[in-house]
């Protein structure tokens, strides 16, 4: 339809003519083209993941490690193929290759690391296709290990460190870094392998591999804090450092040894079950191609006798369209309960009892039926335990607390982490800021970090400059890629093992300038950035060995259908940069949700605009986590911004979770008083302060900010205690006690055997039995006529 001549457009009325720029501004936002084919993972398959290791500049190291190899077996007088060898003759090679590093000689350590990393490569000069390269190279990976390669090759990386350390080495190019990157490229090879690897009868290996990347070793925890070290190191100064592989390395170990999102699903399960807390079954959820988010189908009035009808998993209809359900249950928390019922009682009744959630007398019937259907909603999750258990325990003796947590790996690393947790999110952050530049930024990017030198060549001038410049910023995409991927991974296990900690990194994060640094990855063209084309097929790793270039590794090709035309075009998707996107959103979402104060923050970086720009990325799971931020934040965005996007309003109903007294779109909620949003983060950090407290307080090393306990907590109770007690207590005892206190002493508690605990509980005494006798026997210990 073509639009009106001028003069009737001139005669149309203001408001009108405003409806109508509106309208059209709202349906730019709207993705005309098909839906992405992709399927949000942990991680990429094993063919990308190393190929990513590399960079296209690297190309010629690849060479080396085959001539260092040959020269290695001429130098054992045996032409025979490695692949006929038996089992026992290839481990006595490898042998022969480890004991090179019990040589002082820098050229046999590094001509032994460039062997053993052409074994893991899958010495591709005996090898036909890439699958059968692939496949050689797992049964390397775990020939080396049992060969006992893993403690030696740790313990060059650590030796190379100190070294780089001492003599505050700097570097300009890739070739300054080789020995560093030798060690880095054979320790994630043998990682990604052994990690995909998924026969059975290398399942027990493959745990011995991890756990023992996880035991100490030469100064550090485990393996992980090491790479945060060197991530840390990188930060202060140490360029030479290659930054890719240290991030790449640090991501594949938290995935190794925490586990991947269905893990953490899983243990949520179990954690659930063994706390006694019901499971929370979610409907089924939609399918990808019934998620249209800005494009809404308002169904009809739904009929009573659907509404009677509780069966709420049945998502689709017998024809197989989209039902008039939401894909997620309704939720509820404690807290609104109380709520809802102490508004109640004071409209009705006028009158309010104080922590009762369940007397309902005097209240009308509607609001009784409300308050079931709370509590027919209300979720617990294990993070409430969790916060229970600490407030007991501030209030329990210090020789009966028992510290909490759910996930033991995740409590190994936050322990080994919190001394310099600060530090290392700090370093993660400036290192994300460096790579999660748009691609028309310089080389050098986020202040003093250039995490683009172990890319450059020594001589730049022989390579094309459109291969430079690809590889350039496929380096930051991988970059970004692996630093995003950690931080969430890190926020979902540390909220898994303790609440308090996820609330710790948390803060850590958000005092760091997290969230304006989201906002300024995402605040760029993200369907140009979710479909740059950055990598050269043809000379991916393993790919450039075989010189087979196919049009598709790296990324996904599909087709979308334009409404105007018949014509078919590809569209071409890169796989890492819409992971590293979704990931970007789920941090943000995570460091704001329930909390008013960050998300207002959301408002002052003017995020709206921003992320109406990333919905225009045709994927579901992007659309999803845009409009849980929109919901978080629509109550600070005032009438009229709500009035001129009601499109997203809708797709939020329609879409994202409903919290049950949730009045997300109105701006009469308590929580947007920004006068009370510093308040808030102070006792937040005054409770992780008390919670270090309890538990950490050896860890850490300036112990002067923390809060002093209070004294019935600590068992090692002074005389200056003591009497500040006594004069607080006042209590008189009549005289005869005073006269026999000692006999009924004896008679009645030390002859007697009693159970204090009941009688403590009973009477709720908050001091243990034993200070009892110690004021007891203070408070006439004096008198000796007594």
């Amino acid at each position: 339809m073509s639009d009106p001549p001028l003069r009737i457009r001139q005669a149309l009325p203001y408001k009108i003519r405003d409806l109508s720029r509106r309208t059209r501004k709202e349906s730019e936002i709207c993705s005309d083209s098909a839906e992405y084919d992709f399927e949000y993972s942990d991680e990429d398959c094993l063919e990308h993941e190393l190929a990513e290791l590399y960079a296209y500049s690297e190309t010629a190291d690849l060479q080396g490690c085959q001539s260092s190899f040959e020269q290695f077996q001429s130098s054992l007088d045996s032409s025979q193929n490695w692949y006929t060898l038996s089992h026992s003759g290839k481990k006595k090679v490898v042998s022969e290759l480890l004991e090179f590093f019990e040589q002082s000689d820098v050229v046999h350590h590094s001509l032994g690391t460039q062997c053993i990393l052409y074994l893991l490569q899958g010495k591709y000069d005996e090898c036909n296709t890439l699958s059968e390269c692939i496949n050689n190279s797992t049964d390397n990976a775990f020939l080396v290990y049992e060969c006992g390669f893993l403690p030696v090759l740790l313990k060059q990386i650590h030796v190379q460190l100190q070294e780089y350390k001492t003599e505050n080495r700097q570097c300009d190019h890739v070739e300054d870094s080789y020995s560093m990157r030798m060690l880095l490229n054979a320790l994630y090879t043998m990682m990604c392998l052994i990690k995909a690897a998924e026969d059975e009868s290398v399942q027990e290996k493959k745990c011995a591999f991890f756990k023992e990347l996880s035991e100490p070793m030469h100064g550090y925890a485990n393996l992980g804090l090491f790479m945060l070290e060197m991530i840390y190191s990188f930060e202060k100064g140490l360029s030479i450092l290659p930054i890719k592989k240290v991030t790449l390395i640090f991501w594949k170990y938290l995935l190794a040894t925490l586990g991947n999102m269905q893990d953490i699903a899983d243990k949520k399960t179990k954690i659930r079950a063994e706390n006694g807390l019901a499971p929370w079954v979610e409907p089924k959820d939609l399918p990808p191609s019934q998620w249209q988010v800005l494009q809404p189908q308002f169904p009809d009035r739904i009929p009573p006798s659907e509404l009677e009808d509780n069966d709420s998993s049945n998502l689709l209809c017998e024809n197989g369209e989209h039902s008039r359900r939401l894909p997620w249950k309704p939720k509820a928390r404690q807290a609104d309960i109380e709520l809802y019922l102490k508004t109640c009682r004071q409209k009705f009744l006028g009158y309010q009892l104080e922590g009762d959630s369940t007397t309902m007398v005097g209240l009308p019937d509607s609001i009784q039926e409300g308050v079931k259907i709370l509590q027919q909603h209300l979720y617990v999750s294990h993070g409430d335990i969790a916060m229970r258990h600490e407030e007991k325990m501030c209030n329990t003796p210090k020789r009966n607390r028992k510290i909490l947590f759910f996930h033991p790996p995740a409590e190994d690393l936050y322990r080994a982490m919190l001394p310099k947790m600060e530090d290392y999110i700090i370093a993660l952050l400036k290192v994300l800021l460096a790579s999660a530049s748009t691609p028309l930024s310089k080389a050098k990017t986020g202040g003093s970090l250039n995490v683009l030198v172990d890319v450059l060549p020594e001589d730049p001038n022989p390579i094309e400059p459109q291969r430079l410049q690809k590889d350039l910023n496929r380096h930051k995409e991988i970059i970004t890629k692996a630093v995003s991927a950690s931080l969430l991974l890190l926020l979902k296990h540390f909220r898994l093992n303790h609440v308090y900690q996820f609330e710790f990194i948390s803060q850590c994060m958000f005092y760091a300038n997290c969230i304006p640094l989201v906002l300024k990855f995402l605040n760029q063209d993200m369907n140009m950035y979710v479909t740059a084309e950055n990598s050269i097929p043809s000379l991916d790793f393993p790919t450039c060995l075989f010189y087979i270039p196919p049009p598709t590794i790296g990324h996904t090709i599909i087709e979308t259908h334009d409404t105007m035309s018949d014509d078919v075009s590809p569209k071409i998707l890169c796989w890492r940069n819409l992971f590293s996107t979704i990931n970007m959103l789920r941090i943000i979402q995570k460091l704001t949700k329930w909390r008013p104060p960050r998300t207002m923050m959301l408002n002052v970086f003017k995020s709206p605009p921003i992320l109406k720009k990333t919905l225009k990325i045709s994927h579901w799971l992007v659309h999803l986590y845009v409009l849980k931020l929109f919901k978080l934040q629509a109550k600070y965005l005032g009438k009229n911004w709500r009035k001129a996007n009601m499109k997203i309003l809708s797709s939020i109903y329609q879409h994202v979770r409903h919290r049950l007294l949730d009045d997300w779109a109105y701006g009469s909620d308590l929580d947007t008083r920004q006068w009370e949003a510093p308040t808030e983060e102070q006792k937040l950090k005054a409770t992780l302060q008390l919670y270090h407290a309890m538990w950490y307080k050896h860890l850490l090393p300036d112990t002067s900010q923390l809060p002093e306990l209070p004294a019935h907590i600590d068992d090692e109770a002074t005389t200056d205690d003591v009497q500040k007690f006594i004069d607080e207590c006042d209590v008189e005892l009549p005289k005869d006690f005073e006269s026999n206190y000692k006999v009924w002493l004896q008679r009645e508690v030390y002859d007697k055997e009693h159970d204090w605990d009941a009688v403590l509980q009973r009477f709720n005494y908050k001091f243990s039995c034993d200070l009892v006798t110690i004021i007891v026997n203070y408070k006439f210990s004096c008198d000796d006529n007594c």
